[in-house]
């Protein structure tokens, strides 16, 4: 029996790796690549009793508590006990998840291999030989999950919960909009890096004039040379943006926004007020039924709460 350290190493380097990305992804954790590269790195000391099996301690439950609590120090830097706690349920759970979702397709596609280690291209879990590549199956499969399928399920179940009103401030002049937290929302203005808030042209069209408002209404389809020239030579030539964009059934567009006076946002019968924040105008509706008229960028919470 031949055992491939390397390939153990690589494995569950590329897993934690994985795994540590997804929870970023659940959570809508800031990412840092280099942060979470070190998390992952923390995460495979314990293959320390492959090479020393007589230290007890590298296969004891303390250790792997203390070994996981080391890779969400490394990689999220939690502010705070509860969010520490909170981040590293997650990151239980998802492992949970990938192992599950790799024992499934094993036993789905009945691979019956019983060894005692690694060998060749098996990976022994539990003493059950499984093939290394079902772990990165299972992992892409949850990726899919997580990036497309679980913002919208979110929304779904806790659309309620996520609705805020906020107000608009713009040339002394004064709006609300209802707004959805939107969790999928990440959209940014390339120039100064604020986050961008999507809300409609019709929820925003009284704070414009009228011949601005008649090429606002078609957006980035309108005629650029007069919206150029009329946008130049009115006091609001630098607050004005194309932000570039992609969503489903487009690969890539652009979006005009602009940057209001102040934002107020209602959260938790607290008002909070941000500055540094566009607003994309969308031309049509986003919500069938009305019930809001904005999507609220996660990161402008984000920015409130530091």
């Amino acid at each position: 029996m031949v055992v491939y350290f390397d390939v153990v190493l690589l494995i569950n380097l590329l897993m934690n790796f994985l795994i540590l990305t997804f929870v970023a992804m659940v959570l809508k954790l800031r990412v840092n690549l280099a942060k979470i590269l070190s998390g992952a790195i923390a995460g495979c000391l314990f293959l320390l009793h492959v090479i020393i099996p007589n230290l007890a301690i590298l296969q004891g439950l303390t250790f792997k508590l203390i070994l996981s609590a080391a890779m969400i120090l490394l990689s999220f830097s939690p502010r705070s006990l509860k969010d520490f706690i909170k981040i590293l349920g997650f990151f239980y759970l998802i492992s949970f998840m990938v192992g599950g979702g790799a024992f499934a397709l094993f036993y789905f596609y009945n691979f019956q291999y019983i060894n005692s280690g690694v060998y060749g291209n098996m990976l022994l879990i539990n003493n059950i030989s499984v093939p290394w590549w079902i772990l990165l199956v299972s992992a892409l499969i949850l990726l899919i999950f997580f990036k497309y399928f679980w913002p919208l399920l979110y929304r779904m179940l806790s659309k309620d919960n996520l609705l805020v009103p906020i107000n608009v401030e713009f040339d002394n002049k004064k709006l609300e909009i209802p707004a959805l937290i939107d969790t999928g929302n990440d959209l940014r203005d390339p120039v100064s890096n604020y986050p961008v808030v999507i809300v409609e042209f019709n929820a925003v069209k009284t704070l414009f004039g009228r011949e601005l408002q008649s090429l606002l209404i078609y957006g980035t389809e309108a005629d650029f040379t007069n919206m150029t020239e009329l946008i130049s030579n009115s006091k609001w030539a630098t607050r004005f943006r194309l932000i570039p964009f992609e969503s489903i059934g487009r690969s890539k567009g652009l979006m005009i926004g602009f940057k209001p006076d102040m934002i107020t946002v209602n959260l938790n019968n607290k008002i909070l007020e941000v500055r540094d924040a566009i607003l994309g105008i969308y031309q049509r509706s986003l919500s069938p039924d009305g019930t809001y008229r904005a999507l609220l960028n996660r990161d402008v919470l984000n920015v409130l709460n530091e």
